[in-house]
């Protein structure tokens, strides 16, 4: 049969994009789109990742190598600024304060002060970050033997405490800073009152004991008192080498006041300290608990040597 003329073909006209009724063509401003996301997702995946990561590495090749010198000098490690700054700023000044460093190294510690006061300028809400610069400027004071250092390190501490007011670490730390200043009266008064002193936390006794033993003789027993407290609650010793320090006084100062009581437990106390001298004090604890009279001692450069 011939065609009818006036009869119109149904053509079925293929999608937008296509050529032959098969899978539709992408857009170019589309596959734009997409790249552009692609790239953005992939930048931000190594500059989250990958960069701090590096940059943790790096630093910490620097340290374990001895090569602490050499950190400021890697910029690298501090930029970009990425969220590994706040450990790798911190614990660099950290580590710089606990090492026994001379005035030849004030440059390499005032650049680590920067960097963490840098840190602090750009986020500044972690009250721990205060504590480390104000115990960095408190480190500055011994370096150089100029107080004026101090202010600063008390406007950091000032800071913390106002960041954080229920943290006892934040008093203590200012206490301590107090202490050093010859101002021990003041970090009584602090260490005395909630929140600091709190006793379901046994090193608050600890630091008020310090406090009361660098304010002087007048408040030795308070001293005692307190830091006996401390490692009765905690059945440990927070710091061996100033309770050791503290202790050999108080026994001596406790001997000329015809202490008894008092010089009976500085000597068992020293016995579990003074890996040294520990026969020697354990013998006098000893011949203390079966002799009535008070015993006669004698002291070598402020040591005892012997008893009798």
């Amino acid at each position: 049969m011939g065609k009818n003329p006036s009869r119109k073909e149904n053509k079925i006209t293929p999608p937008h994009g296509r050529k032959d009724g098969g899978k539709p063509e992408a857009h170019p401003i589309v596959l734009i789109v997409f790249g552009c996301f692609a790239a953005f997702f992939a930048t931000a995946f190594i500059f989250w990742t990958f960069i701090p990561y590096l940059q943790m590495t790096t630093y910490m090749d620097k340290i374990t190598s001895g090569k602490a010198h050499q950190v400021l000098k890697t910029d690298f490690i501090f930029t970009p600024y990425t969220y590994s700054q706040r450990v790798i700023r911190y614990e660099f000044l950290k580590y710089l304060e606990e090492q026994n460093i001379g005035t030849q190294n004030i440059p390499l510690f005032d650049g680590a002060i920067e960097k963490m006061e840098e840190l602090v300028e750009r986020e500044g809400s972690n009250p721990y970050q205060h504590i480390r610069l104000g115990r960095a400027y408190d480190k500055k004071v011994e370096l150089l033997k100029d107080n004026s250092y101090f202010k600063k390190a008390e406007e950091y501490y000032k800071k913390a405490i106002a960041l954080a007011p229920q943290r006892q670490e934040t008093y203590y730390a200012y206490a301590l800073s107090l202490v050093r200043q010859s101002r021990a009266d003041e970090a009584i008064k602090i260490l005395e009152a909630p929140p600091a002193l709190d006793k379901a936390i046994p090193i608050s006794y600890f630091y008020l004991g310090l406090a009361q033993f660098n304010f002087g003789e007048a408040t030795y027993v308070g001293a005692l008192e307190n830091i006996e407290t401390s490692f009765q609650l905690l059945n440990a010793n927070p710091d061996m080498k100033v309770s050791l320090s503290i202790y050999k006084r108080l026994l001596a100062y406790f001997y000329q006041q015809q202490d008894r009581p008092r010089l009976f437990t500085c000597a068992v106390r020293l016995a579990t300290f003074d890996s040294d001298q520990k026969g020697l004090y354990q013998g006098l604890a000893d011949w203390m608990k079966v002799n009535d009279r008070f015993p006669s001692l004698i002291f070598n450069d402020g040591k005892l040597s012997q008893f009798s």
